[in-house]
């Protein structure tokens, strides 16, 4: 047992740096009234864990904590893939002036057990792990959405907590219908136990199945489960509309394709629903985002029409099909979290979310504008920038698995969404500056926005490490 426990620690000692850096964390937000003191401890937890990361061992012997959590190939891709998407809020966290400094331990230190609920998501390979991992990311989002003072991020918390108290209900009663089928909660045990099910059993397992995909669902904003996204993230401060845009999108895919190769037996009647949902988000998203007139709401839409885009590596169920997604799921960190970086700026300097705040950016801050629109034209899928290759790859995935009508669809999109990330480089180009002020960003902002720019464009120009390391990422196990 104790060579077990310690093997297991081994294993997730990240994830235990992250948590008690986040208690501690909070513990100084409370007795001290100066933000740099959190901020601080908040990096020291996130690099300590980054460090330890690198000496995590892939595939212990046995499955860490007794095959609750398993830390593969792929899981390790995510813990990473988490770590960097919280190191990008902090940058922006430092800077954005939406949260009073009496809050910003509360702040960093549940940005941090997000950043453990999205590693655990990953990780997760029993059905309990992986409850208790989306509620440690529920609860947390639920908190720092209202962490704005004024009624507008109060509703938006109400909303999200609602919409997401609902959802996990279903989900339970989804995981307690497969329980009782099978008498196992761990994911390798569910797979052996469900190969032998038929007649009203097997039917029963989809409807399980199905029911469980609505709490998955909701995490990653897939139509119908996405009413609380464009609330959520008009009222949370600008970060935290950031994190929530990228992070749980991505655990949750990433727990997505756990749960269904679980349950393989159950993906026949499964993915006509999955396919038809995929092309009804997408559109959905890109088709609203075109009217939009606040950014933040502008983003949650597109959030939403990108999330149709990374489905499409669940839904054809190849090896292909997952690499795509990975390596778009990359893409998408940096030129979304890039975005929002010169959001935050413009949000400073004009106390405006309208897209009304964006006209003369050009004028106003040359450099800014230009990063901007690189950010814009990644998201919309032009060459030569990473997004573009994410999308060649995904949209390729869909037709070497024989499904032309979802290329055809996921093509179509992208052409409208064309148009509304577009209308916004047009304001910062070809349209006046509403006052000569020019727009400055912080530091942290800048390093942001950097960091973003260049791996969207040098990565877009020379992938041939990241698909080596998308394709050594990939593989999915079962302990």
């Amino acid at each position: 047992m104790r060579l077990v426990l310690f093997e297991s620690l081994w294993a997730w000692w990240p994830e235990v740096l992250l948590s008690a850096g986040a208690l501690v964390v909070i513990l100084a937000g409370a007795v001290t009234r100066r933000p740099a003191w959190p901020l601080g401890l908040a990096w020291a937890a996130l690099v300590g864990a980054a460090a330890t990361l690198t000496q995590a061992p892939l595939l212990p012997p046995s499955g860490v904590f007794y095959n609750l959590i398993i830390c593969d190939a792929f899981s390790f891709t995510f813990r990473w893939f988490a770590l960097g998407t919280t190191a990008l809020v902090l940058l922006l966290a430092a800077e954005s002036r939406d949260v009073a400094a009496a809050w910003r331990g509360e702040y960093y230190g549940l940005v941090l057990f997000v950043a453990v609920g999205l590693m655990l998501m990953a990780e997760a390979n029993h059905l309990l792990m992986a409850y208790l991992a989306m509620e440690l990311v529920s609860l947390s989002s639920y908190a720092l959405v209202g962490l704005v003072e004024g009624p507008r991020a109060a509703e938006a918390s109400l909303k999200y907590l609602l919409f997401g108290a609902l959802a996990s209900a279903i989900m339970l009663f989804g995981m307690s219908l497969l329980f009782a089928l099978t008498g196992e909660m761990g994911f390798y045990e569910i797979r052996r136990t469900v190969v032998g099910l038929g007649g009203p059993l097997a039917q029963l397992l989809v409807t399980a199945v199905v029911l469980m995909v609505v709490g998955l669902g909701f995490k990653v904003s897939l139509v119908p489960f996405h009413q609380w996204t464009p609330d959520a993230y008009e009222g949370a401060p600008v970060p935290v509309t950031a994190l929530l845009s990228v992070g749980p999108k991505a655990a949750g895919l990433a727990l997505f394709l756990r749960v269904l190769e679980a349950l393989q037996p159950a993906w026949a009647a499964l993915a006509p629903v999955l396919l038809l949902l995929t092309i009804v988000t997408m559109t959905l998203g890109n088709a609203v985002a075109l009217v939009q007139q606040n950014v933040k709401r502008l983003f949650a839409y597109s959030t939403i029409g990108q999330v149709g885009y990374l489905l499409i590596g669940l839904v054809v169920g190849t090896t292909v099909g997952r690499e795509a997604l990975l390596l778009y799921l990359v893409a998408y960190l940096l030129m979304n979290l890039g975005a929002f970086a010169c959001i935050v700026a413009v949000v400073n300097a004009t106390g405006s979310e309208a897209l009304d705040a964006f006209r003369g950016l050009a004028q106003r801050a040359p450099g800014l504008a230009l990063c901007t629109a690189l950010f814009l034209l990644s998201l919309a899928g032009l060459p030569p920038l990473l997004g573009f290759l994410g999308k060649f790859l995904l949209f390729g995935a869909a037709l070497e698995a024989g499904q032309t009508g979802l290329a055809l669809a996921a093509i179509l999109n992208s052409a409208v969404a064309l148009y509304y990330y577009v209308n916004l480089i047009r304001l910062m180009y070809l349209q006046p500056a509403s006052e000569a002020r020019p727009v400055t960003a912080g530091r942290a902002v800048w390093l942001a926005v950097t960091v973003c720019a260049v791996g969207t464009l040098v990565l877009g120009l020379f992938p041939q490490t990241l698909l080596d390391l998308v394709r050594a990422g990939s593989a999915l196990t079962l302990l």
